[in-house]
């Protein structure tokens, strides 16, 4: 009796992981989604270039105390912030990976505690 209450637990514990890897997995696509419309004329593969492009130009004008100076500042902050927001979509969305893995070798394991009662 003890095995199944423990498979039975393992069994839980394992769907558990896949469902919030699922919604993991639903939850960063959406916010990769709104990253893209937030970042409108700049696409997500050509971000990492803009950026870029945006950097050099603020250096050359760091210093000057122009207006163009707090436009190009303004720019390389928010590119900056959409480049950090990718990158966290990203790690989310690994980790939900993991996570599915994880639940159902949970699941499986929990099959076998199953079998050897």
């Amino acid at each position: 009796m003890s095995l199944k209450w423990s498979a039975l637990s393992i069994a839980i514990v394992g769907i558990v992981c896949i469902v919030f890897g699922v919604m993991g997995i639903i939850g960063a696509g959406d916010s990769e989604q709104e990253v893209a419309d937030e970042l409108a004329p700049v696409t997500i593969s050509a971000l990492d270039a803009t950026y870029d492009q945006i950097s050099a130009a603020y250096s050359a004008v760091r210093g000057t105390d122009t207006p163009e100076e707090s436009v190009f500042l303004g720019k390389k902050t928010s590119l900056g912030l959409a480049r950090s927001n990718l990158g966290t979509i990203s790690f989310v969305r690994n980790t939900s990976i993991l996570e599915i893995i994880l639940g159902a070798g949970l699941v499986l394991a929990s099959i076998g505690r199953f079998k050897q009662d």
